[in-house]
């Protein structure tokens, strides 16, 4: 059977609500639990929609993440890229990044994310009563905190991040990204050279100098190690404050419960679970190979086929969650797979419940009166993404 799908380098996500996940995933879910289709190109695919089946194929370790033969993939993954790694290589690099991406390591953080949520919001209030909320303060705070965990310059983090959004919304054949990500690489490499020669108080520094399990870090893996943080960063963060906010704007009831924080601060953090349960940024789902026979809810799955669970489905399974179509706030706490499930589960996942956090309370208490400054069918969406948002959002706190 062949469809066409919400999958990299095919068609754009399309939407019915921008809230809700693309149309392909709910025709996915509609057609069952487990399909298997023939996707542009001649590549088979297995496609889960169900929570508990996603839950269960991410804990298997028999479906490896390391295995994904998607064209514009190099076959060889570079040393330290532990995001494409399986264990005991993942397992060895995960371990090394314990100190900044614990509970204990994220809440230690959260003065420097406040500081920075705080610039930002001067800056804002400087400058006039209306902001691009994305440019003026979703985008540059969550991607200053991974810059200085590593202890890389911003600057590098901007230019990044400006060249790979270019390449996705012009395109891009293989040789194009193997040219830019070549030239990431170098760059970071000269900074990592000169954290040997001069180690500072960052990351970078300290996996470089620190004992760490099974010997010594290679100048190159702690590259590798870097870029994945890189990669893997700040977008989530950004684009879950851009699309909840949207979605808050134009829900004034909840909005209002929310800027309530001053007399009921609990709800921040059911709040965060909800945001991260309801949007559905993880576009395009999350991907495993078969490495053996296996079997999903009675589906059986040969070596070597590929399986993506739908991610965006799964977070609104009517047999895990009540009225999953709906946003609130203050719903009891269900397991959701937004940082997905067993060992490949997201290592950044603390900070980013502490950057969202510091981010919500910090911009509703400063601006009461925030509003969207333009008509809703004006925001333009980052469809054909790996990380569903929104370009900009005009805001204004000015009177009314």
């Amino acid at each position: 059977m062949s469809e066409t799908l919400s999958l990299p380098g095919t068609v754009k996500a399309e939407r019915r609500c921008p809230y809700d996940p693309p149309e392909d995933h709910r025709r996915l879910r509609d057609m069952g639990e487990l399909g298997k289709l023939e996707l542009p190109g001649g590549l088979v695919m297995w496609f889960l929609t169900k929570h508990d089946d996603i839950r269960a194929m991410l804990a298997d370790a028999r479906f490896s993440g390391a295995r994904v033969p998607f064209p514009a993939m190099s076959p060889e993954i570079p040393a330290g890229f532990f995001f494409s790694m399986d264990p005991p290589d993942h397992t060895r690099y995960r371990r090394t990044l314990t100190a900044e991406f614990s509970v204990r390591g994220a809440r230690e953080l959260t003065g420097r994310i406040e500081r920075l949520a705080d610039r930002h919001l001067d800056a804002m209030e400087a400058a006039g009563t209306s902001a691009d909320l994305v440019a003026a303060y979703a985008y540059p705070v969550p991607a200053m905190v991974i810059s200085e965990i590593l202890g890389v310059p911003y600057t590098y983090h901007q230019k990044f991040d400006h060249e790979v959004r270019t390449l996705r919304e012009t395109g891009g054949d293989d040789q194009a990204v193997g040219a830019m990500a070549s030239a990431w690489w170098d760059e970071m490499r000269g900074f990592v050279r000169a954290k040997r020669a001069e180690p500072a108080d960052d990351m970078i520094s300290r996996l470089l100098h620190d004992e760490v399990e099974g010997g010594a870090l290679t100048d190159e893996e702690v590259v590798g190690i870097a870029m994945t943080i890189i990669f893997a960063g700040h977008e989530p963060v950004e684009n879950l404050i851009g699309l909840g906010m949207l979605a808050l704007f134009e829900d004034r009831e909840q909005l209002a419960r929310l800027r309530e924080l001053r007399e009921n601060p609990d709800l921040i953090d059911s709040a965060v679970e909800e945001f991260l349960r309801y949007f559905p940024v993880n576009n395009f789902g999350t991907v495993r190979t078969a490495t053996e026979d296996a079997v999903i809810n009675g589906h059986p799955i040969a070596k070597g086929e590929i399986v993506a669970g739908l991610v965006s489905t799964a977070n609104r399974d009517p047999e895990r969650f009540a009225d999953p179509d709906q946003l609130v706030l203050d719903r009891p706490h269900a397991s959701h797979l937004a940082f997905g499930h067993g060992v490949h589960q997201c290592l950044g996942q603390q900070l980013a419940r502490v950057e969202l956090k510091v981010l919500l309370q910090r911009l509703l208490i400063r601006f009461p009166a925030l509003r969207l400054a333009v008509a809703p069918e004006e925001i333009r969406y980052r469809e054909n993404t790996s990380f569903y948002g929104v370009h900009e959002l005009p805001v204004t706190w000015a009177a009314e």
